[in-house]
């Protein structure tokens, strides 16, 4: 077994070295045929018969693995992807010890389940070579829970030079030992640990406080968040996140999985098992905001809130909070828990109301089909500060319209970073992933991340965060998404296919019945359907949505983000295809434009379309070039983005992946411009789209939006005009 893992591990790092070209995009996951597995024990046999992990095994032979009831060892014995970061005996002996337990029978069964879901990963194998560079795993373990990674170094105990080797610790708590790592079974890799994981069972409110009152005991000022989290108590925002952990009325059992046709192929929809409702928090330390702002106390807290909002009234509640001094706010519970209130609008700013991790494969961005050798991956959120949208960039590109100074740092996240491209050199607040010191900062329903400063959504920030062209995919419109880990992936035991209904599947697409997502209303005879994200379709970050119908009848509602006040394009990015529909569009209940024909009938004819690059007829950056360009903008289309691109299936000689063709030259993906219209900073404006024809279950593909202000779009000949990315 030794020998066949050391074996695997030169496998995996020449893999990873020939795949280097490629490392900004995702991968599909293999065919099953195409799997390497070995025919030794499977991973309930591993842990049953090592001595080293008795213990850990009677804890997984008392947990279930579902709601059904399903035994997880039972589940550990069938075939399968899994990580099991087990814990050896010694580490059950001293989690037993601090707990007051004297075996593993005196553990609650709850418990139990809560333990050894912590430490498996249902649906993906990780060999330690695939934790380096990762601030959490992308994917969550059978407890819907993110582990944390962290790089730790040991000595070899089998090297004679006493040499330091790089393995990984876990929640920091657990380290995988390193020469026991890597131990592949049939259906998965076993990674030993030195300690049980530990894991929060606090809301996330709780768990800040906490936390921060032992930063301030230690002395551990990158860590302390103590006014931040007095500020969230104050304005109520801890008591909503106290309050919403899962919404127990969801049953999946209600409704089936069912089938829909997409045009090539029969897509198999899995129902979400879960609804949970999950928060993020960019909390400010005290030392940053003492240092950089003067705030040393809760009311010079308000006061610096006052100096961004108040002299606006984006709510109707400026009567109880505006005019007023703190000391007659301070104790108006009314007062301070209102929308609009500085305060309140201040910190709602800085929380997001949805699960963002920082990982860049399907957290708080996702780098699958961008080509961040050009852009940096960036999402629009709203935020708890609910007409305000904030901007969040994975920093990738260090050329010098993107890098501005030695402040940047790359492969970090920033909140209302500048766009480089329009001269905005501000470098946006950072978000460090990782807090000071030995604090687990993900909470029962939500993860919390310490920053270098405060972000708002103050008129300089509008006037200047805002001044860009926002690509938003669907994906990010709907919290329940993100806090409900719909994109990485997984899914649980539910089985079928169009095909055989009684084959076991784990397909990654979903639908969801109206009501599972908020603030979103769907006919009853629309079906509205997640498509799984792969990097080989037309499909901008590698995912899609479509509406569909049994009785060729669709129609849903749904908000956009609110953005400041102006005049803006409102354009829809998809893959055209015959087998599309046709669909009215309206905004706040007025329909615009035209019916939208999805189709690719005549669609070059329709749009203007021709090649952006190396066109024959029109030569790039000459007079003609920009003639038909603009003439495909006057008939309200644009080409794909530059930046995104979609993989070959073929491949390269070599085996490794094909990055194929960019949007940009893919007459399948073109932008069209829905309306333009005049936006207001006061409310979130409202979308819905309505078949008009759907015969033969004909979809309508909803892949992104771009809200694009005039400052942008409207640039002829003079100014900084929209680029192609």
């Amino acid at each position: 077994m030794k020998q066949m893992k050391n074996i695997y591990i030169l496998l995996v790092l020449i893999l990873t070295s020939i795949g280097g070209a490629v490392v900004t995009s995702c991968t599909d996951d293999m065919a099953e045929e195409n799997y390497y597995t070995f025919t030794g024990e499977m991973m309930s046999d591993y842990l049953q018969k090592h001595d080293d992990y008795k213990l850990f095994a009677e804890i997984v032979k008392r947990a279930t693995a579902s709601q059904r009831g399903v035994n997880l060892m039972d589940l550990l014995s069938v075939r399968g992807q899994y990580t099991c970061f087990a814990p050896n005996n010694n580490a059950v002996k001293a989690y037993l010890e601090a707990n007051g337990y004297s075996s593993v029978e005196d553990i609650p069964v709850d418990i139990c389940d809560t333990i050894a879901r912590t430490h498996i990963v249902n649906g993906k194998a990780y060999n330690t070579v695939d934790l380096s560079g990762s601030s959490s795993l992308p994917t969550v373990n059978m407890n819907d829970r993110y582990l944390t990674v962290q790089p730790d170094t040991v000595v070899n105990p089998e090297d004679d030079q006493d040499t330091l080797y790089v393995t990984y610790k876990l929640n920091r708590s657990g380290v995988i030992i390193y020469e026991l790592a890597n131990d592949s079974v049939e259906n998965g890799i076993v990674q030993p640990l030195d300690a049980m994981l530990s894991i929060s069972n606090q809301t996330i409110a709780d768990l800040m406080r906490d936390n921060a009152e032992e930063a301030a005991a230690l002395g551990i000022e990158a860590a302390n968040v103590s006014l931040f989290s007095e500020a969230m108590k104050m304005t109520g925002l801890s008591k909503i996140m106290s309050n919403k952990v899962k919404d127990s009325s969801w049953n999946p059992d209600e409704y089936e999985d069912r089938s829909v046709y997409s045009g090539a192929q029969w897509d198999y929809c899995h129902l979400p098992e879960t609804k949970y409702y999950k928060f993020t928090v960019f909390a400010c330390p005290d030392k940053v905001l003492r240092d950089k702002y003067g705030i040393t106390d809760i009311k010079s807290f308000y006061d610096y809130a006052y100096s961004l909002y108040g002299n606006e009234d984006f709510y109707d509640d400026a009567a109880l909070w505006q005019g007023k001094s703190w000391e007659e706010v301070k104790d108006n519970e009314a007062a301070m828990t209102a929308k609009g209130n500085p305060l309140r609008r201040l910190i709602g700013y800085n929380c997001l109301d949805r699960l963002g991790m920082c990982n860049h494969r399907n957290g708080l961005v996702t780098i699958c089909t961008i080509a961040t050798e050009q852009v940096n991956p960036c999402e629009w959120y709203s935020t708890m500060d609910s007409l305000a949208t904030v901007k969040v960039e994975f920093l990738t590109v260090s050329n010098k319209n993107q890098v501005y100074s030695d402040n940047d740092v790359r492969n970090c996240f920033y909140l209302n970073r500048g766009d480089r491209a329009r001269g905005d050199v501000s470098p946006g607040i950072r978000i460090f992933s990782e807090t000071e010191g030995s604090f687990v900062n993900e909470a029962l329903n939500g993860v919390y991340y310490t920053t270098d400063g405060l972000a708002d959504y103050g008129k300089e920030v509008r006037d200047r965060v805002f001044n860009t062209r926002m690509r938003m995919d669907m994906y990010t419109l709907f919290p329940e998404l993100m806090s409900n880990t719909i994109r990485d992936g997984r899914t649980t035991n539910r089985i079928g296919d169009s095909n055989n209904p009684d084959k076991g599947v784990t397909s990654p697409n979903y639908w969801f019945p109206n009501g599972y997502l908020d603030n979103v209303k769907i006919n009853e005879d629309g079906i509205f359907l997640f498509q799984s994200q792969h990097n080989t379709y037309w499909s901008y970050e590698g995912d899609e949505f479509n509406l569909a119908s049994d009785v060729n009848n669709y129609d849903i509602e749904f908000y956009l983000p609110s953005v400041p006040s102006g005049t803006y394009q409102i354009r829809l990015g998809f893959a055209n295809m015959g087998t599309r529909g046709i669909c009215q569009f309206y905004l706040d209940g007025e329909p615009k434009n035209i019916p939208f024909d999805m189709r690719s009938d005549n669609f070059g004819s329709r749009t203007g379309y021709f090649e952006l690059t190396n066109s024959s007829s029109y030569p790039v950056d000459s007079e003609e070039w920009e003639a038909a360009k603009k003439n495909m903008h006057n008939l309200g289309w644009y080409h794909g983005p530059r930046s995104v691109f979609c993989m070959s299936g073929e491949g390269h000689e070599d085996g490794t992946n094909n990055r194929g063709s960019y949007f940009c030259n893919i007459e399948r993906t073109c932008r069209f411009v829905l309306c333009t219209a005049q936006l207001d900073q006061k409310k979130r404006h409202k979308v819905r789209i309505k078949s008009v024809w759907a015969v033969g279950t004909a979809l309508v593909m909803l892949d992104y939006f771009e809200i694009v202000p005039k400052s942008v779009y409207g640039v002829e000949g003079e100014g900084l005009a929209e680029d192609d990315y």
